[in-house]
């Protein structure tokens, strides 16, 4: 089999001493001048579901590296009591990090984009208030805010209650169950009280984060692309352009998708968001041989 049909695996080992899947499929045309990707998944969707959409970047030159959540997919963090944290700040402060190192590794230095899908787009701007020297830039497909006022009435009236109900489940059961966000498995409780904070307010601090988060977003400047998917009904463009203000100091841009790929399957049929990604990217001057401050630091 070709690379590009073959992903390597890397196991990344985490703080709480539980271990992910890194997989990385690389283009044919290797060319070290060329960005990398690294997918942030969906929450509940496991790494491997995304290999069409790697598959098909590496078919156009680009590297692409997928990690896992921690608590999902082949991750083997324990979700309950006795288990690690597992919110916001520790994926964009330990998880995405130790990804890029890993990628580091196996592809050399290279600048870096995150591509999230849904929650993993909401991880991959948790990430950019770091300021990251590495990751010069962000797209979301399929994402969104889930702050409530971004959706229409009825379903933002749910998740305004949901950001008052998921975290007291969460705090008797130690998770809670997939369903609630229309996926299945348990999601890790930490995780879902950031996410109930965000839904509330549209801005939160991450429980245990080490930095002010807001403030560190406002000084983001590298470019971000969304990508909404007509139809979908969970990242509506309302909630996408609440991501995107998110971060106030970058250059943002919204594209809506005309076709109904549906919120995850457009990542099994990855073509039309491809073609939109690379596009922006030579829009932005995202390049082989550009200069990293030519781009924005994140």
């Amino acid at each position: 089999m070709t690379k590009i049909e073959d992903p390597r695996r890397i196991e990344l080992r985490h703080g709480d001493g539980s271990t992910s899947p890194l997989l990385i499929v690389e283009a044919d045309r290797r060319d070290e001048r060329q960005l990398a990707v690294l997918v942030l998944p969906g929450i509940a969707v496991g790494a491997r579901y995304y290999l069409p959409l790697a598959r098909a970047l590496a078919a156009e030159g680009v590297d692409v590296a997928i990690t896992e959540l921690r608590g999902q997919g082949e991750s083997t963090h324990r979700i309950g009591r006795g288990g690690g944290a597992a919110g916001y700040h520790e994926s964009a402060a330990e998880d995405v990090p130790g990804a890029l190192d890993a990628m580091a590794r196996v592809l050399g230095e290279r600048r870096v984009i995150l591509l999230g899908h849904s929650m993993g787009a909401q991880i991959g701007v948790y990430h950019l208030a770091r300021h990251d020297p590495r990751v010069v830039g962000l797209v979301a497909v399929a994402a969104q805010s889930p702050f409530h006022r971004g959706f229409p009435a009825p379903l933002g009236r749910r998740l305004r209650l949901g950001s008052v109900l998921l975290p007291a489940i969460g705090w008797v059961a130690g998770h809670v169950p997939g369903q609630f966000f229309g996926a299945s498995g348990k999601v890790p409780a930490d995780r879902v009280r950031d996410w109930s904070r965000l839904a509330a307010a549209g801005v939160m601090q991450p429980a245990r984060a080490d930095l002010d988060y807001p403030a560190g977003l406002a000084r983001v400047t590298a470019p971000a692309l969304s990508v909404v998917i007509a139809g979908d009904t969970l990242a509506p463009e309302g909630a996408a352009r609440n991501l995107l203000a998110m971060l106030p100091s970058a250059r943002t841009t919204l594209e809506v998708e005309p076709e109904p790929l549906g919120h995850n399957a457009w990542a099994r049929q990855p073509a039309e968001v491809v073609a939109r990604v690379l596009a922006w990217m030579a829009r932005e001057g995202l390049t082989p041989g550009r200069d990293d401050d030519e781009v924005g630091d994140a």
